[in-house]
C-alpha cells in the first residue's frame, strides 16, 4: 500500500513552491547543480515511502553524502548541453562515412547552429562518459553504501559491454575528425540510446543525494530513525525550519498514549508546533534529514494535516461544514491505511462554542479508542479537556503566555499540562479595535442632535 498525504496537507506545510520566490520545505534541499538532479529531487521529495528497508537504505546513502562529497563532478552547463544535443532531430538511421564528411565540409562553408550543437554535445557528452569510467574505476574504501558500489558496476558495464567503449579511445578535449564525430554521434543518438541516458541517470542521482548532504550541513539537520514499536515518535529539539530564531521542543508518542491534546492561547506556538511536526513526519518518510537534534519514528501509512483548511466557497460549503467533511475523510483513509499520522489544529474552529465543545469532544473521544495512527490535536476549546483527562490514550501539552505588565511573554516551550490562559480580549484592546470602531461613529451621533 502506498503511502497516503494530499492537498490539503502539501499545502498546510508549505511542502512545495507555489509562487515563485516563497520559500517551500523543498527549497531547502534544492542544492542540486543540474536540471536531471532537480527532477531526480523532485520525484523522491513527493514519493513519501512506508517502506522501512527502503527508507533506511536512503539514510544510509545520506549518510555517506553528508560526510563525503567527493563523487563525479556535476558541471550544469555541460549537462544542459547534453540533452540539448540528445533530442536534436534527425537522430542518423546508420552510419554513413561520406556523409559525415560532407557536414563537415558543408559547416566550413556555410557554419551553422546545428553543427556547432552536434560537435559540442558528442565533445561533452564523450568527455563526460570517461571521466564516468575512470571515476568508477578508482579504487574506493571499505563500507560503501550499496547504491555507489552498484552504480559503480552499472557504469563498468553499461560501457565496457556496449559500443560506448569506443569514447574511451579518445582523449578530453581531443579534437575530433568529421568521421569520428559522426560515428560518435550514430553511437549516443541511436544505437546506445538507453545506455547513454541510464548514464545519465547515474550522476543526477549523485547531484541530488550531494544536495541533500549540502542541506542536512547547512540547516543543521538530523537523519532519522526508524522503530519497529508501533504508534511511536520520539524527538528532541525540534523546530520549524523557516525561523531564524526557533525554540526547540520535544515530544515523544508511546503505543499506550496516540493522542497529543495541545492547548494554549492565541500566538503562543500551536500551530508552529504541529507545522514542524508533520515536516518532521513527512521528511522522514521520505528518508530526508528532518529539523531536529534527533529523531525516531515507527512506519505510518499516512500523513494527514487540518492547519489552514478555508471554506468551499464552489460548493456552497461553510468552514463548519468542510470542517465536518475533512474529519470524515480522515477517518476513511485511516479505514484504509490503517497506521496514519494525523495532525488538526484548532478543532472546529468554524463554529459556536457550544457545537464546538460538542463537535471536539466526540471526534477526540471516538480517535482515542483507535489502536492505530497517531494524533496532535489543539483546540481553542479548553474545558474539553477537563472530559478527556481520565482517557488513558491521551495525553495532555500547552504552550503558555506569562503576562509581564499586562503584556503577553512568550516562550514556545511545549509543557505537560493543560492551561486555560486566553489572550483574546488583550490582542483586540492592544490594536484599539473599539476605539476605531467608536471613532468611526462619533460623527454620526452628533449628526443626530444627542
Amino acid at each position: 500500500m502506498r503511502f497516503i498525504t494530499d492537498k490539503q496537507t502539501i499545502n498546510d506545510l508549505e511542502l512545495f513552491d507555489k509562487v515563485k520566490g516563497e520559500r517551500s520545505i523543498f527549497s531547502l534541499f534544492n542544492y542540486t547543480q543540474s536540471f536531471g538532479g532537480k527532477k531526480q529531487l523532485e520525484i523522491w521529495f513527493s514519493s513519501p515511502l512506508n517502506d522501512a528497508d527502503l527508507l533506511k537504505q536512503r539514510v544510509e546513502i545520506l549518510q555517506h553524502f553528508r560526510e563525503d562529497q567527493n563523487y563525479i563532478e556535476i558541471d550544469k552547463y555541460s549537462l544542459d548541453f547534453i540533452e540539448h544535443y540528445l533530442i536534436q532531430q534527425n537522430a542518423p538511421r546508420r552510419y554513413s562515412s561520406s556523409k559525415s564528411f560532407f557536414k563537415a565540409v558543408l559547416n566550413k562553408l556555410l557554419p551553422n547552429s546545428d553543427y556547432y550543437v552536434l560537435q559540442r554535445g558528442i565533445r561533452l557528452l564523450k568527455n563526460t562518459i570517461v571521466e564516468l569510467y575512470n571515476y568508477a574505476k578508482t579504487v574506493e574504501p571499505e563500507q560503501l553504501p550499496s547504491f555507489i558500489v552498484d552504480s559503480k558496476k552499472l557504469i563498468i558495464n553499461t560501457i565496457e559491454n556496449t559500443s560506448l567503449k569506443k569514447t574511451l579511445h579518445y582523449r578530453k578535449n581531443k579534437y575530433l575528425t568529421p568521421f569520428a564525430t559522426g560515428k560518435l554521434d550514430y553511437i549516443f543518438r541511436k544505437t546506445e540510446f538507453l545506455a547513454v541516458k541510464e548514464l545519465l541517470a547515474i550522476i543526477y542521482e549523485y547531484d541530488a543525494y550531494k544536495a541533500i548532504g549540502v542541506a542536512a550541513k547547512k540547516h543543521n539537520l538530523t537523519l532519522p530513525l526508524y522503530s519497529n514499536e508501533p504508534n511511536y515518535i520520539s524527538i528532541k529539539g525540534l523546530i520549524h525550519p523557516f525561523l531564524d530564531n526557533p525554540v526547540s521542543n520535544d515530544i515523544e508518542y508511546k503505543a499506550d498514549a496516540t493522542i497529543c491534546f495541545i492547548t494554549g492561547p492565541n500566538m503562543a506556538g500551536k500551530s508552529t508546533f504541529l507545522k514542524s511536526l508533520g515536516v518532521a513526519v513527512y521528511l522522514s518518510h521520505i528518508g530526508f534529514p528532518v529539523p531536529a537534534v534527533s529523531f525516531k519514528t515507527s512506519i505510518f501509512n499516512g500523513l494527514l494535516t487540518t492547519i489552514n483548511l478555508s471554506d468551499n466557497i464552489n460548493r456552497g460549503y461553510s468552514h463548519y461544514y468542510s470542517e465536518i467533511l475533512r474529519v470524515k475523510y480522515v477517518a476513511e483513509q485511516i479505514n484504509l491505511a490503517g497506521n496514519v499520522f494525523v495532525v488538526f489544529d484548532e478543532l472546529f474552529r468554524g463554529t459556536n462554542v457550544k457545537d464546538a465543545y460538542e463537535a471536539s469532544l466526540s471526534v477526540i473521544v471516538a480517535f482515542s479508542k483507535l489502536n492505530k495512527g497517531l494524533f496532535a490535536i489543539s483546540t481553542h476549546i479548553i474545558e474539553v479537556a477537563d472530559r478527556l483527562k481520565e482517557t488513558e490514550s491521551i495525553f495532555f501539552k500547552y504552550f503558555e503566555a506569562n503576562l509581564l505588565n499586562n503584556i503577553p511573554n512568550y516562550d514556545y516551550k511545549l509543557k505537560d499540562g493543560v492551561t486555560d490562559e486566553r489572550i483574546g480580549m488583550y490582542i483586540l484592546n492592544k490594536e484599539k479595535v473599539i476605539e476605531t470602531i467608536e471613532k468611526s461613529i462619533q460623527p454620526i451621533v452628533k449628526e443626530q442632535g444627542y
